[in-house]
């Protein structure tokens, strides 16, 4: 599934809008397709671009089709639409490239889709709207990282989530798009790394009270050990003490992620990476 309708239609601000299209017939159907695309309205603008690629040779023709397809989630006819356009070279293949990584995120593949946006921007790292995608892209990689529960709550259930979703939020952040609901999904997938990072007590009651119980049995050990002169009871207990709080540390000290995982674990509907 795409994150956003925006990734079907940013690539158009990329077409100049006195680009020469071709046969006044063509460029009239395609003008009125491409409106019609920009406004949602996919039956129009498939019409329209069917009726100028039969009038012209364009490849734009080819990208609002495959757009089309895109849209509806026909991620193969998306595909043919964009690699014919992809042969022409120049701007269609631009925007044919940036169509082809949207089938990826659409096929939850998004993470496949980086390494191309990632070279596309590292070529024009100005462009605001190679970043967009790229910053999209990555907000797609960290959903799709993640597991997800029955009722589509996304949880982390690793190490290697955390470390993705980490990496996501930091490199969408330094694209600097200007994309507020971006910016603002960064801004709370670090938060949940942060929080997910924490250390927690995990029963927390019965945890806390064996430490209790745990220095409370070392101290009285090596307390009779002082009282009756014994030094060999003295070292037991600090020994034994220090041992068993540490195997109560291990035992019940958990970071928040590890430990809402296994909370969630029985509602958890697919595993992520």
């Amino acid at each position: 599934m795409l994150r956003a309708w925006q990734d079907v239609i940013v690539k158009w601000r990329l077409v100049p809008d006195d680009l020469p299209g071709g046969a006044p017939a063509g460029r009239e159907h395609a003008d009125a397709a491409r409106s019609a695309l920009l406004a949602g309205r996919l039956d129009a603008a498939f019409d329209g671009f069917t009726e100028a690629a039969a009038r012209r040779d364009d490849p734009l023709d080819q990208i609002g089709l495959g757009d089309v397809s895109l849209a509806r989630g026909r991620w193969r006819s998306a595909e043919d639409h964009y690699g014919r356009a992809l042969a022409h070279g120049g701007l269609a293949a631009l925007l044919a490239r940036l169509g082809l990584t949207q089938v990826l995120v659409g096929q939850d593949r998004a993470a496949a889709a980086v390494a191309d946006l990632e070279n596309l921007v590292a070529d024009r790292p100005a462009d605001p709207v190679l970043r967009y995608y790229l910053a999209s892209t990555w907000f797609s990689v960290a959903e799709q990282c993640r597991a997800r529960t029955d009722d589509d709550t996304l949880v982390i259930t690793s190490e290697q989530q955390l470390l993705i979703c980490e990496q996501a939020a930091e490199r969408i952040l330094s694209l600097r798009t200007g994309d507020d609901e971006l910016d603002r999904g960064a801004d709370h997938l670090l938060r949940e790394v942060a929080l997910g990072r924490r250390w927690t007590w995990a029963p927390e009651g019965i945890a806390v009270s064996l430490a209790i119980l745990t220095v409370a049995l070392g101290l009285i050990t090596v307390v009779a050990g002082g009282l009756t002169a014994n030094p060999l009871l003295v070292v037991v207990g600090i020994l034994a003490g220090a041992g068993l709080l540490f195997a109560i540390v291990f035992r019940f000290r958990r970071q928040t992620w590890r430990r809402r995982a296994d909370e969630m674990a029985e509602q958890i509907t697919r595993p992520g990476v």
